[in-house]
């Protein structure tokens, strides 16, 4: 072979050669690349088992755990650490059979503070009743005593004298302002005046709920009258509400028969003889102690009701810390078995 001959020869078997290094590194570029992608797939497939193990228990019934059932050997549900809710039902009252009767003897063992107070809560609520209701009993008594006192004093004669009326002249020229509207009045018609301006502007205000009033052995207390725009019963005094009821027209021969008193408080067996359309002193004074009674007596049923809203929530804790959940949940540790109170007590 000549010199060029063996030149194109060896450039010949260079570039093969060449060639052939070219292809493994690519085939190696290859099969990394395909190891890769595996590694991710499989990765990506653990992610997704991991979020999502009932799928997986599903289709792998070899994964799937024994129920936790007592003697049960059935596999669990998927999502679940038992077969069916029987097992689990069964379970949980072994449970309770076995632990329920240790908690009892520890609770009866060592005295629970709350427990005594609660005691000494009830023993409270039971004095304030009692208060309350023999107070409203005083109240009832005086209703009916005060209707006795006005229907007596509508039995007294009428005096009609000119020395008696003649004290109101004098006043006449004196004024004062309506604490309602701020208008002047003479002081001859101030009560009158004002009472009928504080009825104008209350009945501009409602008050009213959507259940009537049912309290056993009450008479006369609120209005209870359905209003069907608001949909609503009025809850104003029966006396006092000027919405729902007015005053009757007084005649000319009706007398006042207010009691008359001795040094602001002290009751004498006087009344009024005074025409009550000229009485300027004792306005509406049978209203007004209609009102105050019933007003006494509503505030001794709110406090009643009051008592037996806290006596009802002190016996359902009483009776919730004793109970079934509780003494499951909750437990006192007694490291000393010589000391029954676990009570801090400050030495003296």
């Amino acid at each position: 072979m000549s010199d060029t001959e063996e030149f194109l020869f060896l450039d010949l078997a260079l570039q093969k050669q060449t060639g052939n290094v070219k292809k493994m590194e690519n085939l190696k570029k290859n099969v990394e690349w395909k190891v890769t992608e595996m590694k991710k797939k499989q990765k990506q497939k653990f992610m997704e088992e991991w979020k999502h193990p009932e799928q997986m228990d599903a289709k792998d019934p070899a994964s799937l755990q024994q129920c936790l059932g007592p003697g049960c050997v059935y596999p669990t549900r998927p999502g679940s650490k038992y077969c069916s809710d029987d097992c689990g039902m069964k379970l949980a009252a072994n449970r309770i059979y076995k632990i329920l009767p240790q908690r009892i003897e520890q609770w009866k063992k060592s005295p629970c503070i709350a427990e005594e107070h609660g005691k000494k809560m009830l023993e409270r609520i039971h004095r304030e009743q009692q208060d309350t209701q023999t107070h409203l009993k005083d109240m009832e008594r005086h209703f009916h005593e005060l209707e006795a006192i006005i229907l007596r004093g509508k039995q007294q004669a009428v005096c009609n004298d000119e020395e008696s009326t003649k004290g109101d002249r004098g006043s006449g020229c004196l004024q004062i302002f309506c604490v309602s509207c701020g208008q002047p009045t003479s002081m001859h018609a101030a009560l009158r005046h004002m009472e009928r301006c504080f009825t104008k502007y209350e009945c501009k205000s409602s008050f009213g709920s959507s259940y009537p009033t049912c309290i056993e052995g009450a008479t006369r207390l609120f209005c209870d009258i359905y209003d069907p725009q608001s949909k609503r019963y009025c809850k104003r005094l029966q006396v006092l509400c000027p919405e729902h009821s007015t005053d009757p027209k007084v005649p000319d021969d009706e007398v006042c028969g207010c009691p008359l008193v001795h040094n602001v408080f002290e009751l004498t067996d006087n009344f009024c003889h005074l025409p009550k359309r000229l009485c300027n002193y004792h306005y509406c004074w049978e209203k007004l102690r209609r009102a105050e009674v019933d007003l006494e007596r509503v505030r001794a049923l709110q406090k009643l009701e009051e008592l037996n809203e806290q006596e009802h929530k002190v016996r359902t804790s009483m009776m919730n810390r004793a109970g079934l959940v509780a003494l499951m949940l909750h437990q006192t540790i007694q490291h000393d078995p010589l000391t029954t109170d676990l009570r801090s007590r400050v030495d003296s």
